[in-house]
């Protein structure tokens, strides 16, 4: 079975995946489509330390579908003895190419509401995310100074 404290750490790097779009944020049509599809994290970091161990994080995948972006998790343990993939987030994602920034809102389950803002870089087979949650300065670069709040992440895009 998962730990629980994994899991609120999965449940809190998801809490901070979620950024702030108005019902009229800007979506550059372009960035949204060139992420369309399944990632898996390559390096995770809050405030500067690992968000989570590495056989967790080869249980999360994230699907970026048209507007919506999808977390998961595999639970490699469930109970019954298979494993049981678990949606912890449902969020709605804007991309503004302009300024290359990244807005979600949660939009289902236990953080419905929840807000977060950051940047973005897409190159390659690779997304770069800095973010945190929207009550505080949106990040300006690739990092995660610690007291800072901010998720620092790399991600891989999976070919099916």
């Amino acid at each position: 079975m998962l730990r629980v404290g994994a899991l609120m750490g999965v449940f809190g790097m998801a809490t901070l995946l979620m950024a702030n779009p108005p019902a009229t944020a800007p979506v550059a049509s372009g960035d949204i489509d060139k992420v369309q599809g399944y990632w898996k994290p390559l390096q995770c970091d809050y405030e500067g330390a690992p968000a989570m161990p590495a056989d967790l994080m080869k249980q999360v995948t994230v699907v970026f579908d048209k507007s919506e972006y999808h977390l998961y998790f595999k639970d490699e343990k469930a109970p019954t003895g298979k494993p049981a993939v678990l949606r912890l987030a449902l969020a709605n994602v804007a991309l503004d190419a302009a300024t290359k920034t990244i807005t979600f809102e949660f939009a289902d389950g236990p953080l419905k509401g929840k807000k977060s803002h950051g940047i973005y870089e897409l190159a390659g087979n690779q997304l770069k995310l800095c973010y945190g949650p929207a009550d505080k300065p949106k990040p300006t670069k690739f990092e995660s100074p610690a007291r800072s709040g901010y998720f620092n992440e790399t991600w891989v895009r999976q070919v099916k």
